[in-house]
């Protein structure tokens, strides 16, 4: 990789850590800002899921991920790869409260094995900014 292997992100919600919980590990509420993963999406360690994810007028693409750990309002991480391509990286999100209505999130990215930087839509550049806008707009939004 060009860069640091992690990205690492550092945010603050005015949520109860309950509801910034709630909106990172449940389906339905996953769909309404963040992608719409298909039905065997759930929090059991070793269970696999799949999503198809693009942008509006380009490849979507088939992602797949194993849910490493799931522990309520704390800790969210899973796996995220392509089928098809190399590479393989892992998603977590840890979650803090920081008193009853605002929510510490310590989001990373960690790319175990680098995607195929010829694809230029697998760049580590381009989750920077995926996650940048994913997380302090969207998220920021669904929970307000």
């Amino acid at each position: 990789m060009e860069n640091n292997p992690i990205i690492l992100l550092r945010l603050v919600y005015p949520a109860p850590v309950e509801k910034v919980w709630q909106a990172i590990s449940q389906k339905e509420d996953l769909k309404k800002w963040y992608f719409d993963f298909a039905e065997d999406w759930n929090l059991t360690p070793g269970s696999v899921f799949e999503w198809v994810a693009g942008p509006p007028d380009g490849k979507q693409w088939l992602h797949r991920g194993v849910m490493l750990e799931a522990t309520v309002n704390k800790k969210l991480s899973h796996t995220w790869e392509y089928p098809g391509y190399t590479g393989t990286s892992v998603v977590t999100w840890h979650l803090e409260a920081i008193d009853t209505e605002q929510t510490a999130l310590e989001f990373t990215h960690e790319f175990i094995v680098p995607f195929d930087e010829k694809e230029a839509a697998l760049q580590q550049k381009n989750f920077e900014a995926g996650w940048e806008q994913i997380l302090q707009q969207g998220l920021t939004d669904y929970l307000k």
